[in-house]
């Protein structure tokens, strides 16, 4: 298999496998039970946060996405934007476990962020513009 091709594949693959973390955050969001009233900023702070992540991450993917349209004309300045937005999304799925000790609320949740890190991280390396 040609490395284009196994590269994509496995971006969206990695994309597909955050489709369910990305979906429990954005249905955080509107979850009552995510109001947080004794927090200094009023109750709604940490849906503000929740919103802000799935925008945070519509862009990282749209972003990871063009990298991929381009195909092989994609520049070696739109893979390092690409890379820097797969990068930041992964990095934003791991963040907990040093700011909070919790790394991923449930073995699903910890095999999806294993999952996603993986394909995208792989398939974005793949993706890199060879040197002409």
């Amino acid at each position: 298999m040609k490395r284009e091709t196994l590269g994509a594949a496995a971006v969206v693959a990695g994309l597909a496998a955050a489709a369910p973390s990305v979906w429990q955050t954005v249905t955080h969001i509107t979850d009552p039970s995510y109001r947080a009233p004794e927090v200094r900023h009023g109750g709604g702070h940490v849906q503000y946060h929740m919103a802000r992540e799935a925008l945070i991450t519509a862009g990282a993917f749209g972003a990871v996405g063009t990298g991929l349209a381009a195909g092989r004309d994609r520049s070696p300045a739109l893979w390092r934007a690409m890379a820097c937005a797969a990068g930041g999304f992964v990095a934003a799925m791991w963040s907990g476990g040093p700011a909070t000790g919790v790394w991923a609320p449930n073995r699903k949740a910890l095999a999806i962020h294993v999952a996603s890190t993986s394909a995208l991280s792989v398939g974005v390396a793949l993706l890199r513009p060879r040197r002409r």
